[in-house]
């Protein structure tokens, strides 16, 4: 005789044999003894969890010799026959290989005629999703309103591609995942009938891989009985099934949430060494910290589908473990297991990915380290600023010569203390006429001019003749180094001045009562500026060099020149600046000292004391650091 396998040796044949799905059996069961059996049903559910067995007891139901009733005999002539296959009034059609309209044309046509024996013709269509769309279309009127000797049953795993045309002519039943512990139960039920001992471990594997499905479940176990023949041994289960002992997975999950990297290579080698899917494995993993979670987060043993001993071992590993720290380490292997599927080598991303769970650092105490920042804020309120701050110097005006030029020494030593440049400025000291005056004629034209105060000899070059020619006011030549150097009425020259700072304190005073002229200014190249002459150079085409070519920018300029050094000067734009010299404008200087200034700030903060202890509270965050320096007003 052949060999029957357990999925259908051991298949339900009454609804009261129906395991994990009560609430379909008892609803069909009171509609048989109610005379309230619909005309069409659509049972909906994952593989393995009954629908085609319910079909079955429910066509036995209504067509046996003792019925219709709720308890089929199981003995008489159509019982047997639609037990085994062969009833003529019974049909099973699969939905994958009869999917066309011919196909429901031939079973329609064959439907207004009456049962040859039976009470009903029941059809039952398997994998119901897999009908063609003209197939649904061609099956909505007969199951609208078939014939009253008919009843159709449809079953299929995919819901969602039923036609909602279809869904609403017929009586739907969900079936459910088989609880774990109910797979175990009948499990083992049929393990004492067949005489085959085993363990509460081999049970508690085997009902964990079916995931649900009881014909999952008895295919595992026919193929581990196979194996280790009438004794079952949880060892020798998961070899046969290719699967990792949940021991192992208990094991590299309190490394794991231990921090320690040493055993958890130890049980990835365990792993690949008894030949375990290395995906599964990643997956028993996940589910188990899932269990531990929830645990954590309830004692009740009733909201996880664990075996008992199972149970315990997760209690006790969830109470020794952070909420926060579980649900963290669940994430990163949720994301490890989807990387994981993708791997080209799934070991090594296994393993890796495991020691990153395991080494990172732990979470520490929200209240410690609100304790600890909140002392740092009152160090911090408490203490004075850091050495070196930089402080804001304001421009002065006047009519004197001296004190501009005093006022002048100073701003540009403040200026210079802020943008902490490597180049030094000397202090103001009195410097004779003459002397100026050959130095300057020694430079052979050679413009002093330095964006930030500092006297280089550096820049752009004039001939000594347009130097000198360059300074004419009044009908007599004034002289070239009090020409560039800002000097009025014989004031005696400071060579630390040039042009450019001339010019830009001209643009300060400017930017208080005509900011849109001084905004246009800012643009130009400084080539001369004194109480005489005003020389300014402009980039070929620029829309700043147009707009200071308007009649109301050069009256502005000439009130500045007069309240600075009471005369009125020679206005001259010129478009020869090019893109070397186009830096020495204001607006490019000011832009550096900002930039160089945020800089400075910059690395203050990032070395300031307290920011330095703030870090070591995050070492985390040690590269992640955003300092922001607001812009100057």
């Amino acid at each position: 005789m052949a060999y029957t396998v357990f999925a259908r040796k051991y298949r339900p044949q009454t609804f009261d044999q129906l395991v994990g799905q009560e609430h379909v059996a008892q609803t069909l069961s009171n509609a048989i003894s109610a005379d309230r059996v619909a005309h069409a049903f659509l049972f909906t559910g994952v593989r393995g969890v009954g629908k085609t067995t319910t079909a079955r007891i429910l066509a036995k139901a209504i067509n046996c010799e003792r019925g219709p009733t709720a308890n089929p005999c199981n003995e008489c002539t159509t019982c047997t026959e639609i037990t085994a296959g062969i009833d003529m009034d019974v049909q099973e059609i699969d939905g994958a290989s009869n999917n066309g309209v011919d196909d429901v044309r031939r079973l329609q046509e064959s439907l207004p005629f009456r049962p040859a024996r039976d009470r009903f013709k029941v059809v039952i269509v398997d994998e119901v999703h897999m009908l063609s769309t003209g197939a649904f279309n061609a099956f909505l009127k007969t199951l609208e309103e078939p014939p009253a000797h008919v009843k159709f049953v449809f079953a299929t795993t995919e819901i969602h591609k039923v036609p909602v045309t279809i869904r609403s002519r017929c009586q739907r039943y969900d079936f459910r995942l088989i609880p774990r512990a109910t797979i175990a139960q009948r499990v083992g039920e049929i393990l004492e009938a067949e005489g085959v001992e085993a363990d509460a471990e081999s049970i508690a594997l085997v009902a964990r891989e079916a995931a649900g499905s009881m014909r999952d479940a008895l295919t595992l176990l026919d193929q581990a009985v196979a194996f280790a023949g009438n004794t079952l041994v949880g060892s020798e289960v998961t070899q046969a099934l290719g699967v990792a002992p949940q021991q192992l997975v208990r094991d590299v999950t309190d490394a794991m949430l231990g921090g320690d990297g040493r055993a958890v290579i130890s049980g990835m080698r365990t792993v690949a060494e008894q030949g375990a899917d290395l995906v599964h494995f990643a997956q028993q993993l996940t589910l188990w910290l899932r269990d531990l979670i929830v645990l954590n987060m309830s004692d009740d043993g009733s909201v996880v589908d664990l075996a008992p001993d199972e149970l315990d071992a997760a209690l006790a590993q969830a109470r020794s473990c952070e909420t926060l720290e579980l649900q963290r380490t669940f994430a990163g292997l949720s994301t490890l297991v989807e990387d994981l599927t993708r791997a080209a080598q799934p070991r090594v991303i296994l393993e890796m990915g495991l020691m990153r769970l395991a080494t990172r650092p732990r979470l520490q105490d929200i209240g410690r380290l609100l304790s600890r920042l909140e002392q740092l804020e009152r160090r911090l309120e408490a203490g004075s600023p850091g050495a070196g701050s930089p402080g804001a110097g304001s421009p002065g005006t006047g009519s004197s010569g001296t004190n501009n030029s005093t006022t002048r020494d100073s701003r540009t030593s403040s200026e210079t203390s802020e943008t902490r440049s490597t180049s030094t400025v000397a202090e103001p000291h009195p410097v004779d006429t003459s002397t100026a005056v050959k130095r300057a004629m020694a430079l052979a034209g050679s413009k002093i001019d330095s964006p930030a105060g500092e006297a280089t000899t550096t820049g752009e070059t004039t001939t000594t003749s347009e130097t000198i020619e360059s300074h004419h006011s009044n009908g007599h030549a004034t002289n070239p180094v009090s020409a560039n150097f800002g000097i009025a009425d014989g004031v005696a020259p400071d060579p630390r001045r040039s042009a450019v700072q001339e010019w830009e304190e001209l643009i300060s005073s400017l930017r208080d009562d005509r900011p849109g002229i001084a905004a246009v200014l800012q643009h130009a190249v400084p080539r001369v500026v004194s109480g005489d002459r005003v020389v300014l150079s402009f980039q070929k085409g620029s829309f700043y060099g147009r707009k200071a070519t308007a009649p109301e920018t050069t009256e502005a300029i000439e009130t500045a020149i007069f309240s600075r050094f009471g005369t009125k000067p020679e206005v001259k734009i010129r478009f020869d600046a090019d893109e070397r010299s186009a830096e020495r404008s204001v607006a490019v200087i000011e832009a550096k000292r900002r930039d160089a200034r945020k800089d400075s700030l910059h690395r203050e903060a990032i070395h300031h004391p307290i920011v330095r202890e703030a870090l070591q509270l995050f070492p985390a965050s040690q590269d992640h650091v955003d300092v922001r320096v607001e812009a100057d007003a």
